[in-house]
């Protein structure tokens, strides 16, 4: 049975190096489960991750098979243009990192919120419980079909390279990733994305260096090949240019509205950690992107235009090409934990929605620290099994439509505008932050359907007719679902009644933490405020009833006349 498998002989180190990383990833959760007390700790890991592994890991849970095999797929099929994978992913994170991770950070441990949608209901002031709730179940829509892609992913190229059936390989995966999770959280999480983002990295570096060695610079093969490979239009002309050159850029408005991204801006250990975290960061996905686009060229000179049938499997074969059995199989192996590095925390952000917004925030604000801790490793467990049975119904659906138009679109455009608007605008209300969701949820839904229903109302011949119509239904959906959710923030909020004293809380992001954590200070912050979550008792606790009193009594919204 393995000997079916694309990696052949390799087939047996794939999954013998599989089946001894999986076992690190348990013994990660299991020591990891011991530094657990409290459900912020299960949920940022108490705010103590240092910058490297926060840096790695942050770039680890967003790339995913993305970049391992999305990436190198692209390159093959497209030429030079797949670079244009990063022109909007770099400068995005980049974005993510300069000007949301440290106003994120030290708002977030002021308010003592460890998620995204108790920051919104703090930060604009809703009683109504809208911001959160809505916010809440877009995170667990398109976080628990994350989850289920990323499974798929693991389980189908598993299939391909070892032969054993997708199913085994779904399920193999999917209980190894909620297990580590319900184990370790947050800890668990980040220490095995440094670990596989460090071996992923280790592989784009290595692989085009080889290649670079066997047959130098790839661009003269590649003309020989087809003008197009080597052209930064793909071939491609007028309006058909400008909407691919777009879609490509318009991947980056994601990285804002995705809350496993977020976390790790929330979880570093120290604000001025943060400069460090963020050039790790960025030196990941520079040489990450520029490696995987080289692997995918290269992969049109080894095998030509036509030698490999499934794209999808460009870095696999040209690592079988390029190693021997042994390395092959730790580097597939590392591919396959790629896609858990995501799994693993869009499964915690999808747990910590349902039990820290959804059951403490509204159905037992009372709850203990041990309580939510239990309850979020019997939510782990529970959305595991229900994204695992969506990876075995949704195994024959395309990975990327799965992940770029329902999951990583979805929360870009539904959550992304409020975040960046929450953090920078101090007119932003909490029902324009309700309205600005739904439409960015609907809009990226629909936009995926658009070309039914064109064809379905009898428009597509039109389209068909106009180069500009044309291209513009064609564009990724989050482009025009992140302008339409961004238009409906702004002009709502100008409608409605902005919440009082955010001059102040503004105020809050040009100070360090220590000198909010003053009791000489007017906004009256506890001590508590800890810039790093250590060492300091009490320790800081994400009870929503307690942040609500604790900011009622401290008057920190309302004056703060400093």
């Amino acid at each position: 049975m393995v000997n079916e498998g694309l990696a052949g002989s390799a087939g047996i180190w794939v999954l013998g190096t599989f089946a001894v990383y999986l076992l690190v990833l348990l013994g990660i959760g299991l020591y990891s489960s011991q530094l657990m007390d409290s459900v912020d700790d299960y949920v940022i890991g108490g705010r103590s991750i240092g910058p490297v592994v926060t840096g790695f890991s942050e770039r680890a849970s967003e790339m995913s098979g993305w970049l391992t095999l999305g990436v190198p797929s692209d390159a093959f099929g497209t030429g030079v243009m797949a670079f244009y994978n990063g022109l909007g992913m770099i400068p995005a994170d980049l974005f993510a990192w300069a000007g949301i991770a440290k106003r994120l950070r030290k708002y977030t441990e002021i308010v003592k919120a460890v998620t995204l949608p108790t920051f919104f209901e703090t930060r604009l002031q809703d009683d109504t419980g809208y911001v959160k709730g809505v916010s809440a179940i877009v995170l667990m829509i398109f976080e628990g079909g994350y989850v289920g892609a990323q499974i798929v992913a693991a389980g189908t190229l598993l299939e391909v390279l070892t032969g054993v059936s997708s199913l085994i390989g779904i399920l193999v995966g999917g209980v190894i990733v909620v297990g580590y999770t319900m184990l370790g959280g947050y800890f668990a999480v980040a220490w095995s994305d440094y670990v596989q983002g460090a071996i992923i990295l280790i592989a784009f570096i290595i692989l085009p260096i080889i290649a670079f060695t066997n047959y130098g610079l790839p661009f003269g093969e590649l003309e020989s090949i087809g003008s197009s490979y080597t052209s930064v239009t793909a071939g491609m002309s007028g309006w058909a240019a400008i909407f691919g050159i777009i879609s490509y850029a318009a991947i980056g408005l994601g990285i804002p509205g995705n809350p496993h991204v977020m976390v790790r801006f929330m979880g570093i250990d120290e604000v001025k950690n943060i400069r460090l975290a963020a050039l790790v960061a960025q030196l990941f996905m520079f040489v990450a992107y520029i490696g995987a686009g080289f692997v995918g060229l290269y992969a049109l000179v080894v095998f030509g235009q036509s030698g490999i049938e499934d794209p999808n499997n460009v870095m696999p074969l040209l690592t079988l090409e390029f190693f021997p059995g042994a390395i092959a199989g730790i580097i597939l192996a590392a591919a396959l934990a790629a896609m858990m590095s995501s799994a693993d925390s869009q499964l915690l952000v999808a747990t910590s929605a349902i039990v820290e917004d959804v059951y403490h925030g509204y159905i037992n604000p009372d709850a203990s620290q041990e309580t939510l801790v239990r309850y979020s490793q019997y939510v782990t467990l529970g959305l595991g099994a229900a994204s695992v049975a969506f990876a075995y119904f949704a195994q024959n659906t395309p990975i990327y439509t799965l992940v770029l138009d329902y999951a990583w679109g979805g929360l870009g455009a539904a959550i992304g505008p409020t975040l960046i608007a929450s953090l920078w605008w101090k007119r932003i209300t909490a029902t324009g932050s309700v309205a600005s969701m739904i439409v960015g949820t609907l809009t990226m839904v629909l936009w995926i359907q658009l070309s039914t229903l064109l064809e379905v109302l009898g428009l597509m011949g039109a389209v068909e007719g106009s180069a500009f119509l044309t291209g513009l239904v064609g564009v990724y959906g989050l482009f025009p679902a992140f302008i339409l959710s961004t238009t409906t923030l702004i002009v709502v909020s100008l409608l409605t009644k902005p919440p009082e004293g955010v001059d102040d809380h503004f105020q809050s992001f040009d100070k360090p933490l220590s000198a909010l954590s003053s009791s000489d200070d007017p906004t009256g912050t506890p001590e508590y405020v800890t810039d790093g979550g250590r060492d300091v008792d009490p320790k800081a606790v994400t009870e929503t009833d307690n942040i609500r009193a604790h900011v009622t009594a401290s008057d920190y919204w309302e004056t703060g006349d400093e």
